[in-house]
């Protein structure tokens, strides 16, 4: 057998490895590990998947789709947070209620669940002549998709499937107790007596009121009334500003970098919108700064994720460097992801 023959069957066994420990993978991944260049790499898994060896997403991470195998489905909700907010929305929506009429939902809500197609399966059906679209959460079992689906078109039919068993259960319970409304009877009457006596208590004691001033208290007396009734008033506290935050902006003004928005503010990360002047004009740039020794590719997907929502490009700002592992993917997206190492 030839040798690049050889080579070809046992990088696609790594491959399939990969994905089998790893999980859903971006075609980055799988390049790094064969050890070849991002275009063989897609390559080797557009014939994976033609082949019906390896599935591929529909949802994109950046621009690339996630290559996965069979009953890898549910581990796609992994990476939810590369959807836009209305996906994310009807996401979250379907799994919650397993199955959603098309044509109650609000029209964003609809365009979405068209879209989120690893997830939301459809499902047509025929009411009276007219056609209707469900949308199935996608691990829901089909059975149990047509019988909610059933209960749906059939409203009266689950209203009674409802009743009948608390129809029945108020049936036997009023047969196996049958001394029960006798033992009613005698506990509304013990109440009704214990109300009569405490009426007439109330009546033999006179309500006694003190007129006048009020005896003065000491200062100190005022002081434990006051702390007794919650006197003690509590200061508003003031916002925290975080010491890496501050950082951050003071090194952007020191670079005359215009800091347009501040989106987050943590011990930790920083995140905003600012403005370069660049020699071929000013450049807006979605900025996430982080206090790590380590940039690693998940931060370089977020930011990419982040910026790419906003329709910029990013830029990463860290006092470490970039992950050895992690520098091929930020070489990949180097034209839509920048990084500075900043020094305070």
């Amino acid at each position: 057998m030839p040798v690049n023959i050889q080579r070809l069957i046992k990088d696609k066994d790594i491959i399939l490895s990969t994905i089998q420990s790893r999980g859903p993978c971006l075609p980055v991944q799988i390049a790094r590990s064969i050890n070849t260049s991002l275009l063989f790499a897609s390559a080797f898994l557009s014939e994976l998947y033609s082949e019906k060896r390896i599935r591929m997403s529909n949802m994109r991470v950046g621009s690339s789709p996630l290559y996965y195998i069979q009953g890898q489905e549910a581990q796609l909700e992994n990476f939810i947070e590369y959807l836009n907010p209305k996906e994310k929305e009807a996401f979250y929506l379907l799994k919650k209620s397993q199955i959603l009429e098309d044509e109650k939902q609000e029209p964003a809500i609809r365009v979405a669940l068209r879209e989120i197609r690893d997830f939301a399966v459809p499902i047509k059906k025929s009411l009276e002549g007219q056609p209707k679209i469900f949308w199935k959460y996608y691990l829901l079992p089909d059975e149990e998709a047509f019988n909610l689906i059933h209960d749906f078109l059939n409203p009266q039919a689950q209203k009674k499937k409802l009743e009948k068993p608390a129809i029945l259960s108020a049936q036997r319970l009023i047969q196996e107790t049958p001394e029960i409304t006798p033992k009613i009877s005698q506990i509304q009457q013990s109440l009704d007596s214990i109300e009569s006596e405490i009426k007439a208590k109330a009546e033999t004691k006179p309500l006694v009121l003190q007129i006048g001033p009020s005896p003065k208290l000491s200062d100190n007396q005022l002081i434990k009334e006051k702390s007794k009734r919650g006197g003690k008033r509590l200061s508003k506290p003031e916002p925290k500003e975080f010491k890496f935050a501050k950082s951050i902006k003071d090194y952007l003004a020191s670079k005359d970098i215009e800091l347009l928005q501040v989106i987050e503010e943590a011990k930790k990360d920083f995140t905003a919108k600012i403005r370069i002047d660049t020699m071929f004009g000013k450049q807006e740039f979605y900025l996430l700064a982080k206090d790590k020794k380590k940039i690693l590719e998940s931060d370089i997907i977020h930011a990419l994720h982040k910026a790419q929502l906003e329709k910029m490009p990013a830029l990463i700002m860290a006092p470490g460097e970039i992950d050895k592992k992690s520098l091929d993917m930020h070489k990949d997206f180097k034209n839509l992801v920048k990084f500075e190492k900043v020094k305070f």
